[in-house]
């Protein structure tokens, strides 16, 4: 009967090379994307070979930092505090990092900033010229684009996570910094499967549509006030947009979607709008940065080209 192997201990020494940092970041993003699987894109490397980055991370710490197997990934104790003090870290190094490019006419560095989904198509949004603008007066910047719902964005904005958010405009967060850039509209579609399609809007009263199943939004407020006052009954949920669209153009289920959104869809005839005079979801759009995060000129230099952009095409930036 063989020895039972045990985890070694005492062998971090508490100094970090580039390859430590690098298994650091790597068990990182396997913790936000909730597994190893979820993480390869995300990472650019296989399963396999995440799985052995977290191992030796693992071995470097003398701690087992998650289960992994057919139960699914879970964090153990160990590793909540390893993934805290990872992002502690992370944002210390984003720190000196932030203080010795403003030794340097040239920002350099990492620079991530996160989306809500959908928002390409809006061209009412300056965000693409803000994108050019930034991208133009900072050439040596690398971007790192996420998408991610409404609260994913917010949440990462507030631990620092994300340099920059462009998601719903809340100035209830006293952290985060706010700038309105554009307004979205919505409005209730069902597709061309749906029986509510060939049905006049004048026969579409509140009674009727409460008949049908809803497929909402599952971080929107302004959406739940409409679905309370309307009497619209609730069957599903997606936290982005592309799944509210899939359940519209199936047939089965009516849901708000932006406008510029569903045009696609709506030209070629496979969804339309219920009752578009009366029934509409006006949406703001803001970028928005953590008040703590204003030290770093990489992310002051954003709002400078998100403020520039919105004063040439003559939007008044409101901040909170």
């Amino acid at each position: 009967m063989g020895l039972k192997m045990s985890w070694p201990h005492r062998l971090f020494a508490g100094q970090f090379t580039d390859f430590e940092l690098k298994l650091l970041r790597v068990f990182r993003v396997v913790v936000d994307c909730g597994g190893f699987s979820a993480a390869e894109a995300e990472i650019g490397l296989t399963k396999s070979a995440i799985s052995k980055h977290v191992s030796d991370l693992e071995i470097r710490l003398g701690v087992r930092l998650c289960e992994r197997g057919r139960s699914g990934f879970a964090l153990t104790e160990e590793g909540k505090v390893v993934y805290e003090a990872i992002s502690q870290l992370l944002v210390s190094l984003e720190e000196f990092r932030s203080r010795i490019n403003a030794f340097h006419s040239e920002l350099i560095g990492e620079f991530y900033i996160g989306f809500i989904d959908s928002l390409v198509t809006d061209e009412a949004t300056p965000l693409r010229e803000i994108l050019s603008d930034y991208s133009k007066a900072n050439p040596a910047i690398r971007l790192n684009m996420m998408v991610g719902s409404e609260s994913e964005i917010d949440r990462a904005v507030e631990e620092r996570r994300l340099h920059i958010g462009v998601s719903v405009a809340d100035e209830s967060s006293v952290r985060a910094l706010t700038t309105p850039i554009s307004v979205e509209t919505s409005y209730l579609y069902c597709g061309a499967g749906h029986e509510a399609f060939a049905v006049a809007d004048s026969e579409l009263k509140d009674e009727a549509l409460s008949k049908y199943a809803l497929v909402q939004h599952g971080y929107s407020a302004a959406e739940n006030r409409m679905i309370a006052r309307l009497g619209l009954r609730s069957a599903a949920t997606s936290h982005q947009t592309e799944g509210i669209l899939f359940l519209v153009l199936a047939g089965t289920h009516i849901g708000f979607l932006p406008a510029h959104y569903a045009k696609g869809w709506e030209v070629r005839g496979l969804v339309r709008p219920i009752r578009r005079q009366e029934i509409m979801k006006r949406t703001r759009i803001a970028v928005k940065a953590n008040r703590s995060s204003l030290a770093n000129p990489m992310v002051r230099s954003f709002l400078s080209v998100v403020k520039a952009r919105l004063k040439k095409e003559s939007l008044p930036p409101a901040s909170g």
